[in-house]
């Protein structure tokens, strides 16, 4: 009790997450173990010395580099060659956009920055609502943690100990889904109440726009397709993906310098430091957690209160969900799997399904207040106030929310794809 009660308040008084585990982790060994506190520096490098976590620091240079480059302005002026005559269609192609940027970046903060420069202007000037702009924008983004490659999920499944390559594609199908059904509420709306004005180009121009996306449209092909051929590993294909943004930069859009490169792989480090610190304090606390035997008696616990394996995944996610407001979701994933997974294998929860219902439920942390990291990269993007953001999200949430809810119950929207693989 001591313990938990040290964590949430550290977190209430700011303190990194990783400095709240690390601490936690140290104090208990410290006050409930006569092991010597060395072995927190062992279980954090421990927790570090793995090849498939390098795949993170490169996905985030990867997307660092599409979102500050021409490849995300390509992408979206071919979706808006692709959607732009339909009712709402420029407000359509800006999610489609998110969704295959979603498959190049891997993260939430650089889909929101590549796609929302380019498009919250281009929007207004279209005529439609700035709330619907800005909230297709900030929701639209946090698919880049969903559909894979994604960053979060190389954390998750080193945490889980499940296969990478299953995870990715686990996400596919969900990710597309997500995407269809406020494509929809946006195609519904602007049909109704008749907002904005339709992208028409002539084919000529069509033609010249889908030519130069070629190179970024074949960018999740070279990434996802080495990975599911079985030619590279995630690791390997992570870093496939930077040598190709970083070549198609350089010498076909050609703005990239030896400057801002340097820039683009501080920032990406800088991001890769910060989650990888996360996994390595986890791992200390994991070493605490299982050393006090407390999985053996939550299961117990939630046993004795949960009878169904429906009613464990509904008590999972709404603590997931209410959880995520405040503290990543993903790193509450890595903290907490000693204890999570011994109670999935117990109700026979898939877990790589349930890898897609914590990315879900991550993705509704990312934009809800008080803390949802989109709401914060959305204001700097938009110049929109808090208010104003989070009251733009206020519909795409509640479709996420029941698309979740529906994914969690319907496992085979995840797990069809994996189960294709060998």
């Amino acid at each position: 009790m001591t313990i938990v009660l040290l964590f949430f308040l550290l977190l209430f008084l700011g303190v990194p997450i990783f400095a709240v585990v690390l601490i936690c982790a140290t104090s208990g060994v410290f006050l409930y173990s006569s092991t010597s506190l060395l072995i927190i520096s062992q279980q954090v490098f421990a927790g570090l010395d793995s090849t498939t976590l390098l795949a993170v620091p490169f996905f985030i240079v990867a997307g660092t580099v599409a979102s500050r480059g021409k490849t995300s302005e390509h992408l979206v002026n071919c979706m808006s060659v692709v959607f732009g005559r339909l009712p709402g269609g420029p407000v359509i192609a800006t999610i489609a956009t998110c969704a295959f940027f979603a498959a190049i970046s891997g993260s939430s903060m650089a889909t929101v920055v590549a796609v929302g420069s380019l498009m919250i202007p281009t929007l207004k000037e279209k005529g439609y609502p700035e709330l619907m702009n800005v909230g297709a924008v900030c929701s639209g983004g946090s698919l880049g943690i969903l559909i894979p490659p994604s960053a979060p999920m190389v954390m998750f499944c080193v945490a889980m100990g499940t296969s990478v390559g299953k995870q990715f594609i686990a996400g596919v199908v969900p990710g597309i889904l997500l995407a269809l059904a406020w494509c929809l509420y946006v195609f519904v709306t602007c049909s109704v109440k008749k907002y904005g004005t339709k992208i028409n180009y002539t084919a000529k121009e069509s033609v010249r726009i889908f030519i130069e996306a070629i190179p970024a449209l074949i960018f999740p092909v070279i990434v996802l397709g080495s990975i599911y051929s079985g030619w590279a590993t995630p690791t390997e294909a992570a870093a496939i993906s930077t040598v190709y943004v970083l070549l198609i930069e350089k010498f076909i859009y050609k703005t990239l310098t030896l400057d801002n490169m340097a820039n683009f792989f501080y920032r990406g480090i800088l991001q890769a430091a910060t989650l990888l610190l996360i996994i390595g304090s986890a791992t200390a606390l994991s070493y605490l957690i299982n050393t006090m035997r407390i999985p053996a008696l939550a299961v117990d616990v939630i046993s004795s209160m949960v009878s169904t394996q429906g009613m464990l995944v509904f008590v999972i996610m709404l603590m997931l969900i209410i959880a995520g407001c405040f503290v990543d979701t993903i790193a509450l994933i890595v903290i907490l799997a000693p204890i999570v997974v011994p109670l999935l294998n117990m109700y026979n929860v898939d877990l790589i399904h349930f890898g897609i219902m914590a990315i879900l439920a991550s993705q509704i942390g990312y934009i809800s207040p008080p803390f949802g990291t989109n709401l914060f990269v959305t204001m700097q993007v938009s110049g929109k106030s808090f208010g104003f953001v989070a009251r733009s999200i206020v519909p795409f949430i509640i479709i996420l929310i029941a698309m979740t809810f529906f994914i969690c119950y319907v496992p085979q929207i995840s797990l069809y794809l994996p189960s294709l693989m060998r």
